[in-house]
Order: C-alpha cells, then sequence, then structure tokens
C-alpha cells in the first residue's frame, strides 16, 4: 500500500518508496524531468531555460508511461510548465513550488540547482558569490569576449486616426521610467557600448503627440502648463490621462471617471510589483478591486485627485523621485520633495496633493519625453569618427512581422502542422514598411541606420533583399533561427554573411550581416533576474560572459544579448527598476573592458572595427558564410505566436480582406519615400487610407490573438484598436473618393479567456510551499521521503492522485 500520513489540514506527507520518483531530479546527463499520463497524445517540456518554446524540449514516453526529457542547465533558478497536446499547460504535479505568472494568469512550477549540483525546491534564488571588488581571474592565454547588448524599445499605434488622440497612455509611460534613463545612465559608463532600437510607431507618438503639442504651453522652469492655451488648441488630442490630470477633479464626469478606474486601461495600470512600492496608491487599487458592485461614488474626490497623481509619479524612473536630474536641455526633473523612500524600500507622500500637483506632473513628464530623442543622439555612434556609445537601430516602421506581410506562405516551412489562413502576399508593404521607417530615422537623427531589429526578430530569406535595397548593412533574429538555418547548427558566437539577393544594377550578390541573440542569456534578464538581488544578478550574467572567452588561438567571439529594455524591470521584485542590476552590470563591464576580459560593442563597431578600443574588422569577406535563412522570430523559432491559430487566422482572413479592396479600390499606394501630402486635402485622405492598412499590418494586434499570450488587463482593446484601423481603411479611402463597403469586421474576441488558459511571459516570485526531508518506515525499510507543508492543500489535488499512480505502475 502506498505510505501517507495527514498531520493537519494544512500539512500532507507522501512517502516515496522509489528515489528517482523525486521531482525534478539531476542525472547524468543534465537535470531529469518526468510527467505520468498515458493518454496524452504529446508533452513538452517549456521553461524559461528554452524561451517557452513548444518545440525545442519534446518529451518521450516510456513504457511504464512516464514522459521524460533531459536538459542540461547552468545553476540558477528555473521556471517551467508542462505543454500537453500542444494546447494546454499543466504545473508540474510532483513539485508543489510555484510562483506567479507576472499577470497572476497562472502559475508556474520552480526550482534550483546549486553550484555543488542538488536540486532545491524552491523560489528563492541562489545566493551569487559576493565580489564587491569586481575582481576576476585573468588567463594569459585568453582573449576577450566581445559582448553585443540589443535593447529594443517599442510601442504600438495607439492612434485612433478619427479622434486624432492615442487609446493608450503607455508611450508616455514608458517614456518617462524607461525610454529616457535607459539611455542616459550610460553617461556614467562611457567604456560600456550597446545598440539601442527605438521603433517608428514609438518616435512618432512620443514626438507628434506629446512632445510637439505639448511644447507651446510648458513652462519648464516654472513646472506649469498653460491649461487654457493647450486646451483651445489639443484638448483630447494626446491620451486622456493627459487631459485627467490638467482637469480639476470637482469637474470629473462620469466618463471622466472611467478612464480614471473603470475602463480596461485606467490609472490601476501598473504592474503589481511595481505599484506595491507605492503604499497608498496601492490601498487605492485594493479598494477598488474588492468594489464588486462597481459604485459611482467608490472614491472621493481627494481619492481621485491622488489616483490620477500616482498614475504619473509611479512611472517616472527613480532616480526623478530621489533627487534633481539635469536633463539635457538644462532643464531639471526633481520630484523629491513628493515622496520619500523608507527602509522598506517603498515610497511614501510627503504632502497632500492638490490639483496643482497633478497639473506639475504633466510638465514633469514632457520635459523628460523632450529629451529622450537629444540624449539618444548625444550617444550616437559614428561610423566615420568611432566616437559615441550607442548604436541607435530602427525597425520596419509599423513593426509588421515582415515576412508574413511578405508572404505568409512562409510559415509553412517553420510550422508545417499550423492550419494557415488564406494567402497574405504583398512584398510591395513589406518594401513600404522598411522605407518609411528608414525616411523617419533620417529625419530623426539627420543620418541613415546602419541596422535594423525586424519586429519579434520575424526574418525569412526573401526579406533580406529589402532591408539590403534600403542600405540596411546588418540585422538580428534568434539562435533557434540560426540552427536551421544552412549550413544548420553553426556555432552563434559570430555574424554571419547572407545572401540579400542582387542590386538593382548590375548582377553582383550582395550580402548582409546578421547576428542572433543568445537566447539564455537575454532570457536571464527579462525573466530570471526579477526575482534576485540587483548586484546578485549582475555578477551571475558577468560570469556567464567571461565563460564564453576564447583561447588566444582561436576565432573571435561575439556574445549578442536582445532583450526589451522596458517590460522587465517592472518586475524586478527586489531591485526598483532594475537599476541596481545595470548600475553593477555596466560598472562590473567598465572594470572588464579596463582588464581587457569583457568588450562592449556595437554590431557596426564590431563589423567595421574600433582600434582605440581593441575591436579589430570583421569586414563582411571575412564573415562565415551562410546560404539560406530558415522563417522564424525570436518566439518559438517561427511564427506561431501570430499566425496559425483561429483567433490569428480569423485576423488574417480581416486583413486580406481590406487589403484586396483597397487595391481594387484604384487608390495608388504612395511613394514610401515621400513626404506625406498637406492634411486635409484629397491626398490626404488617400494617403491616410494606406497608413491604416500599414497600421493594421502591425505585429501588435496578432500577438494578443489566441492562447498564447495574454494582457495583464484583458486582450479585447487590442482586438478593438485592430478593428479600427481596418475601419479607417474604408473611411480614409472614401473619403479619397473611393467607393468601398466595409464588411464590419465583428470582434474577434467576444469573451476573455480565463486567466489561466493563456501563458505569459514573465513571472513574479512567490513560495507556495516548502520542503523538508525526512524519513518513514515502510514495508520494514527506511527509504527517502519528503513532507509538503503547503498552505492550502487543494493546490496538491493534482499532485497526489499522480504520485500515486506513478507508485501503483512501479
Amino acid at each position: 500500500m502506498f505510505p501517507s500520513r495527514i498531520f493537519s489540514s494544512s500539512i500532507i506527507a507522501l512517502c516515496f518508496l522509489f528515489e528517482g520518483y523525486s521531482q525534478p531530479k539531476i542525472v547524468e546527463d543534465g537535470v531529469e524531468f518526468s510527467f505520468f499520463n498515458k493518454t496524452e497524445k504529446s508533452v513538452s517540456l517549456v521553461g524559461d531555460f528554452n524561451g517557452w518554446s513548444k518545440y525545442e524540449d519534446p518529451m518521450e514516453m516510456d513504457q511504464s508511461g512516464v514522459w521524460r526529457a533531459v536538459k542540461k542547465l547552468t545553476p540558477g533558478i528555473f521556471q517551467y510548465l508542462f505543454l500537453i497536446d500542444g494546447d494546454r499547460y499543466e504545473k508540474d504535479p510532483l513539485n508543489p513550488v510555484t510562483i506567479d505568472n507576472y499577470d497572476n494568469s497562472g502559475k508556474n512550477s520552480v526550482f534550483v540547482l546549486t553550484e555543488e549540483g542538488n536540486i532545491l525546491l524552491t523560489a528563492v534564488p541562489p545566493v551569487t558569490k559576493s565580489n564587491p571588488k569586481d575582481e576576476y581571474e585573468m588567463s594569459t592565454d585568453k582573449k576577450p569576449v566581445y559582448l553585443n547588448i540589443i535593447w529594443h524599445q517599442h510601442q504600438p499605434l495607439y492612434v485612433n486616426p478619427e479622434t486624432d488622440q492615442l487609446q493608450g497612455p503607455w508611450v508616455r509611460t514608458h517614456a518617462t521610467k524607461d525610454y529616457y534613463d535607459m539611455a542616459a545612465m550610460l553617461r556614467a559608463y562611457p567604456h560600456v557600448h550597446c545598440n539601442i532600437n527605438l521603433t517608428s510607431s514609438l518616435l512618432h507618438q512620443l514626438r507628434e503627440y506629446y512632445v510637439n503639442r505639448l511644447q507651446p504651453f510648458v513652462d519648464v522652469k516654472k513646472n506649469r502648463v498653460n491649461t487654457k492655451g493647450f486646451w483651445t488648441e489639443w484638448k483630447g488630442k494626446t491620451d486622456p490621462w493627459i487631459d485627467l490630470a490638467l482637469k480639476p477633479t470637482s469637474d470629473f464626469s462620469e466618463a471622466d471617471k472611467n478612464y480614471l478606474y473603470r475602463n480596461t486601461w485606467n490609472a490601476f495600470g501598473i504592474s503589481e510589483v511595481m505599484i506595491e512600492r507605492f503604499p497608498e496608491y496601492y490601498q487605492l487599487k485594493q479598494r477598488l478591486d474588492a468594489d464588486q458592485a462597481q459604485r459611482s461614488d467608490l472614491f472621493t474626490e481627494q481619492e481621485m485627485r491622488e489616483i490620477k497623481f500616482w498614475f504619473y509619479l509611479a512611472h517616472f524612473d527613480p532616480d526623478f523621485l530621489l533627487g534633481p536630474v539635469e536633463l539635457p536641455d538644462g532643464s531639471v526633473c526633481d520630484l523629491s520633495e513628493y515622496v520619500e523612500l523608507k527602509q522598506d524600500k517603498k515610497f511614501y507622500l510627503k504632502k497632500k496633493i492638490v490639483e496643482r500637483d497633478c497639473q506639475r506632473m504633466v510638465a514633469e513628464a514632457y520635459k523628460v519625453m523632450a529629451n529622450i530623442i537629444p540624449v539618444h543622439k548625444s550617444l550616437s555612434y559614428s561610423t566615420e569618427n568611432k566616437t559615441g556609445q550607442v548604436e541607435i537601430i530602427t525597425t520596419p516602421y509599423f513593426h509588421p512581422i515582415l515576412p508574413l506581410i511578405y508572404d505568409s506562405e512562409l510559415a509553412k516551412i517553420c510550422q508545417p502542422s499550423d492550419p494557415l489562413p488564406p494567402r497574405f502576399s504583398y512584398p510591395q508593404d513589406a518594401k513600404a514598411q522598411v522605407a518609411k521607417a528608414v525616411r523617419m530615422y533620417r529625419e530623426v537623427f539627420g543620418t541613415d541606420p546602419t541596422g535594423m531589429w525586424p519586429g519579434e526578430g520575424a526574418v525569412a530569406q526573401p526579406i533580406l533583399s529589402v532591408l539590403r535595397d534600403n542600405g540596411i548593412l546588418w540585422t538580428a533574429s534568434d539562435a533557434r533561427v540560426l540552427n536551421h538555418s544552412r549550413p544548420e547548427n553553426r556555432p552563434n558566437t559570430t555574424p554571419y554573411r547572407f545572401p540579400a539577393g542582387r542590386g538593382e544594377v548590375g548582377t553582383e550578390q550582395r550580402h548582409i550581416a546578421m547576428v542572433f541573440r543568445n537566447t539564455e542569456l537575454s532570457d536571464r534578464i527579462g525573466f530570471r533576474y526579477q526575482n534576485y538581488e540587483g548586484e546578485e544578478a549582475a555578477e551571475d550574467f558577468v560570469r556567464a560572459i567571461l565563460s564564453f572567452a576564447p583561447k588566444n588561438d582561436e576565432d573571435d567571439v561575439l556574445v549578442t544579448v536582445i532583450l526589451d529594455g522596458e517590460n522587465a524591470w517592472e518586475w524586478y521584485r527586489h531591485d526598483i527598476d532594475g537599476k541596481v542590476f545595470l548600475n553593477s552590470l555596466y560598472r562590473k563591464l567598465t572594470k572588464l573592458f579596463e582588464t581587457n576580459q569583457i568588450i562592449t560593442t556595437t554590431t557596426v563597431e564590431y563589423l567595421m572595427g574600433n582600434p582605440e578600443r581593441g575591436i579589430a574588422a570583421h569586414s563582411f569577406d571575412s564573415l562565415p558564410a551562410m546560404e539560406w535563412l530558415y522563417p522564424g522570430s525570436w518566439i518559438n523559432g517561427n511564427y506561431d505566436t501570430w499566425i496559425g491559430e483561429p483567433e490569428e487566422n480569423i485576423a488574417w482572413e480581416y486583413l486580406l480582406r481590406a487589403r484586396q479592396d483597397l487595391e481594387r479600390s484604384g487608390i495608388d499606394q504612395p511613394d514610401p519615400a515621400a513626404a506625406p501630402p498637406e492634411k486635409g486635402t484629397h491626398a490626404w485622405n488617400a494617403y491616410m487610407a494606406w497608413e491604416a492598412m500599414y497600421s493594421a499590418e502591425g505585429s501588435d494586434w496578432f500577438w494578443w490573438y489566441g492562447y498564447d499570450q495574454s494582457a495583464p488587463a484583458g486582450d479585447k482593446p487590442f482586438d478593438t484598436a485592430f478593428r479600427l484601423h481596418l475601419a479607417n481603411v474604408y473611411k480614409f479611402a472614401n473619403l479619397a473618393g473611393a467607393s468601398m463597403a466595409s464588411p464590419g469586421f465583428e470582434a474577434i474576441i467576444r469573451t476573455e479567456k480565463g486567466a489561466g488558459e493563456r501563458r505569459g511571459a514573465m513571472a513574479r516570485g512567490h513560495t507556495e510551499a516548502q520542503l523538508v526531508t525526512f524519513t518513514c518506515d515502510a514495508s520494514d525499510e527506511t527509504v527517502p521521503a519528503a513532507i509538503y507543508i503547503v498552505g492550502n492543500t487543494e493546490e496538491l489535488g493534482d499532485w497526489v492522485p499522480n504520485a500515486i499512480r506513478m507508485y501503483d505502475d512501479g
């Protein structure tokens, strides 16, 4: 019989007769994961160690019905799930320790692999060896490692052309929290070089809807806004929360209150980790969460005033909250008079909030936003002078999945089993998206871009000629794409040379350089380090990079790390906005540059060389040559996040219908390199019809369809935005003289999926159980056993019977 003892309602004791069923466990080739179920057709191991890929680690079932997979892992903390039959995620039933997904949509199983090679069932990350002096062992027989970091900064187009207003505030909130300081902090570390990608849709909204519209009405010295003048010119033409901050709270209408705290996107749109750092703000949110009746008088006038104030202040980088920060244009942002940081690492109000304080938030936000482009320009790397720290790159204009716009049939190569929608193939649109991005980059930065990060790292062989036609010298994707390209399984420690078609004049074959993301190292920053102390995370990362150091007689090694430079930091639980991690990392990289152990570089700097920094040229002719680029992205190495699921395929059918109707309308596709026509003219309406079409081709709408991704506030706003762009294709085409009847695109997302049905990418830590080992008597033998102390025994509902079944099967 199966021995067990129940000690209380919150304690379950299980004794395992076979030590082999501990989960997961160390085996000769790595870490073994097991899942028992004879009825499933397929099981895959997914986790932060493989980028949550559905395909990288399929499990095999043995004769006893146990699915197994072995994974080689370096020491650290790891999150994982089992993917059942390709569409259902389950926690490990033999590991009761879990951590919450970042959006509270479910839980991931978690464990720690120690330096000694032991498995600990805990959500507490291992402590990295302390190294306060940044001293690292040097070897005379090794060369430096070149580190190529690419920070990706992006927001989709939130503009409703009909109202000329942004529907979401996220360009502004990330501008004050991320876009400025991610570049500005590099000024303190001149030996640290990197790449920063600023997408065109982000720059367009930042410049047009915030900086240009607010600038004439903001007094940056008095920190005031000329509200009357601004409203006369631009009321309802930035984002709704700008108007709420400027409007007296006593005059709020029901519509204003809905924007403030009822609509899907509202002033509580902030990560749980972030809002918990502002206890007074968090208490207001808790009251809203508990309000089942949706009372209209839930908050007092003063509380609503504080809500709109907090929505701004909590989205400023902590540097602005701690003291004065001088900006490149000479203005100063200092919010320290409002809050103080106490020993619990939380911010508390120092004064009562009045309307002037809320209006000041708009002025302070403007000052930061107005300096984002200047600070990037001041750091920009020059290929001629070999000066500057940051190579600024761009992305196709509206962030499409470029290969799918070029030809959606490319998905058949990387997703041969997935049902696909009718073919969408408009190479001319792919070319326009790239050309428009290059034009904007030239307008903003006064030069041509050398590199381009394609939306979501989505690439395929045919699009390389599109990039090269527009002067792009290099692009990037994920290592999984490299592994499937020809020749296959090449090492990801160098740029590669890919054929990129022939030029318009002549027949000479051109090439483009490509670098590929180290998935595991990138995901450490994006996912794993959110539960680390900042200094420990930086030390862990640096030691991982040093492990790539080549010997003196070996080829140079370039390690490329690519991830969002905005989303990860709001989930760093022990490190406010990731600032300790980033500053510690840059400090350590500075020391390692001085000792010639790690040299940070921009991509073009590595290709063209920079002798003063010890970087030899790695010319196109010297790069390893590749024959063919596999179609895929940095998510799962394919396109299945954007195409192949029912909701996604319906969206592609909608897009195709609108594109065919526009093509039949007789409205010519505009020259993407030309300036826009005069606003309000017949030509302008024709131009706007195509802008709406290009906007609908953006990847962001397709990202949220299907079961593989979920937004913390729900996916419906993205469905609404996508269909609004489609509706505007018809509206502006008809204003331009066409006769196009809209089919009326019905909502694709009718009801939100259950919170646990979709997987978010990042997770936050919370230990659900602790493991205590002991022994118990079974069949007159003393055998290893385990007691799991849990807060709620319902969490073990699946775990207990699975454990019993495994025992019964021997």
